[in-house]
């Protein structure tokens, strides 16, 4: 992304300063008032059609990396939702052993407590 901007910053730039040589060039040339009136319009159409090229052609790029972020945000929630109903499904498997084992824990020591004491 830091690339695109400054390529975006060094075109735009670039624009801008060949822009301001071609109307201080116009000015100073030796042309009446509506001749170079004339020449600024046709330079400044000109450079409005390349700026409104470069924008699209950015707001393209935008859309396809807006478009390539959604879909790795997607396989990224996907691939988290599965993990979690596995976390789920092993911690439920996990609860069901300690229980198993807590009953069993129980048992033991109840036998044991009958032995020693006969109750």
């Amino acid at each position: 992304m830091s690339k695109l901007n400054n390529a975006t910053k060094l075109l735009a730039g670039l624009a801008i300063g060949t822009a301001i040589g071609a109307v201080v060039g116009l000015l100073y040339a030796p042309e009446s008032g509506k001749d170079t009136r004339k020449k600024l319009k046709k330079e400044a159409d000109k450079y409005k059609k390349e700026l409104d090229k470069y924008a699209n052609d950015f707001s393209e790029k935008a859309k396809k990396t807006k478009k390539e972020l959604e879909a790795k945000l997607e396989e990224v929630k996907s691939k988290l939702a599965e993990q979690k109903d596995e976390f789920v499904a092993k911690a439920k498997e996990a609860g069901k052993d300690l229980k198993s084992k807590a009953n069993q824990t129980k048992e033991d020591l109840k036998d044991e407590f009958q032995e020693n004491v006969g109750v």
